[in-house]
């Protein structure tokens, strides 16, 4: 019994910061600056809000604020391994207060707390790493997505174990905020308008991930976790699986209508619609089951 207690204890330490963050003055005024500074531009992307970023620079908060103006660019910058590397867990906590002074203030149901308690509180707690890491991604997934718009991606390839990810649940968060940012409202859309063309247009574009097109990346079978969006607790798997299948899915449907870089058959196996395992996150899994049995 006291080694699975140890174990136990070994694992929830691995999925936690320390306690408590403590910040020097100028580093907590600045913080706390900043994060009233993106919760009125939240994609920083005119030169004011810029400018004044740059202003609140201290050696702490110096990558936070590049990462931010990189985002608020939107240019090649933002897809460096300098920005899509995974921060330390320190630096992941600061992003974490620019996340909860922004709710705080777009939040109607919250008290709407000074932001300096705000991330005071925020500084005080105990974070789950994977929460941490996920809200990274988010934050800069919009310059990501601007990106996008215009660039051919294709010429690069993420390579998740370059990034300084610690395991296979941190790599598969990395990969389902970048591809989300780049496809999964884009595609939705770009259904809704039959706008088949350009699914394949932007399916083109899309980077490399380890090597292969975005659609091959089936490592997802990790342990699911509870994760907290904008105002609700739920399944972190049954809320990204379902985005990503229904992304996949319109690729496939669309290589049905126009001619794409790859065929139907070819997205549809090499990818998670054909992989049982996943189906379990959702809400179309008798669909997907009735389409892996008839493909087998």
């Amino acid at each position: 019994m006291k080694p699975l207690i140890i174990s136990f204890l070994f694992l929830s330490l691995a999925c936690n910061v320390n306690a408590q963050l403590k910040l020097a003055d100028k580093d907590f005024n600045n913080l706390v600056a900043l994060g009233e500074l993106y919760t009125h531009n939240n994609m920083f992307n005119d030169a004011k809000t810029m400018e004044a970023a740059g202003a609140l620079r201290t050696p702490l908060l110096n990558h936070m604020i590049d990462a931010l103006i990189a985002t608020g660019k939107a240019d090649t910058g933002i897809i460096n391994t300098r920005f899509l590397s995974r921060p330390s867990n320190d630096e992941m906590k600061l992003w974490y207060v620019l996340r909860e002074i922004h709710y705080e203030r777009v939040d109607t149901a919250r008290k709407h707390l000074p932001a300096a308690e705000v991330a005071k509180n925020v500084l005080s707690q105990q974070i789950d790493e994977r929460w941490l890491l996920a809200n990274y991604y988010y934050r800069i997934h919009g310059g990501l997505a601007m990106l996008f718009n215009n660039a051919d991606l294709s010429i690069y390839n993420l390579e998740t174990d370059k990034l300084g990810l610690k395991n296979d649940t941190e790599k598969a968060i990395f990969f389902l905020s970048i591809t989300d940012g780049l496809i999964g409202g884009r595609f939705k859309v770009l259904q809704y308008m039959k706008k088949y063309d350009r699914v394949a247009e932007f399916a083109r574009k899309m980077p490399m991930f380890n090597g292969k097109p975005y659609f091959y990346y089936t490592n997802l079978n990790i342990e699911d976790f509870e994760f907290i969006g904008y105002d609700k607790k739920e399944s972190y798997l049954t809320r990204e699986i379902e985005g990503l299948i229904n992304t996949l899915s319109v690729h496939f449907m669309s290589a049905t209508a126009v001619k794409m870089q790859y065929s139907p058959r070819e997205i549809y196996i090499n990818s998670i619609l054909h992989h049982p395992e996943i189906f379990k996150y959702s809400t179309s899994k008798e669909v997907l089951q009735q389409m892996y049995d008839k493909s087998k």
